[in-house]
């Protein structure tokens, strides 16, 4: 597809994603999936901190990613030498929000942030975003996760967090 993103197949991008065990077994896995593209750490290793610090469930997913997430960001902790930055603006609720400003015909207007806006406004860094019930990794404007991540760019992104 000529209009997608550049994508990186999640075998080749994370570290012992083909040879795990775990991996093959499991479902529903798109964080631990995004956490280890993230932070350049081994799939099972991955899963092994999300099970015990995002109170992941085998084959169930991961619940409260982005409470979790921001908690890492709060206190500076570092995973494999690196920490994690929210992105965008604090809003009342002390969540960080992606939604930004326009003028359509002389108003302001309010608008919810694409993936695709999101990789023009950010080509370099490393990313780890949360759409709607999924989340995925964008590094240098390659996305990471699965093939329909990199088609979807009108998908509107709920939070995205820096990884340095």
């Amino acid at each position: 597809m000529k209009d997608a993103l550049p994508y990186c197949n999640t075998g080749k991008a994370i570290k012992g994603y083909e040879e795990s065990a775990i991996a093959k077994r499991e479902a529903n896995d798109c964080v631990v999936r995004a956490f280890a593209s993230c932070f350049d750490v081994s799939y099972d290793y991955a899963h092994k901190y999300v099970k015990e610090n995002f109170g992941r469930r085998d084959r169930n997913g991961t619940y409260g990613t982005v409470h979790k997430m921001t908690e890492l960001a709060e206190n500076r902790s570092q995973v494999n030498y690196k920490k994690v930055k929210c992105v965008g603006k604090l809003n009342n609720y002390r969540r960080h929000t992606l939604e930004y400003t326009v003028n359509v015909k002389g108003e302001k207007v309010n608008r919810k942030m694409t993936v695709g806006t999101f990789t023009k406004q950010n080509p370099v860094g490393t990313f780890f975003m949360l759409v709607k019930c999924h989340a995925f990794t964008i590094k240098d404007g390659v996305v990471i996760g699965n093939h329909e991540d990199s088609t979807k760019k009108k998908r509107v992104l709920l939070h995205a967090f820096e990884v340095k």
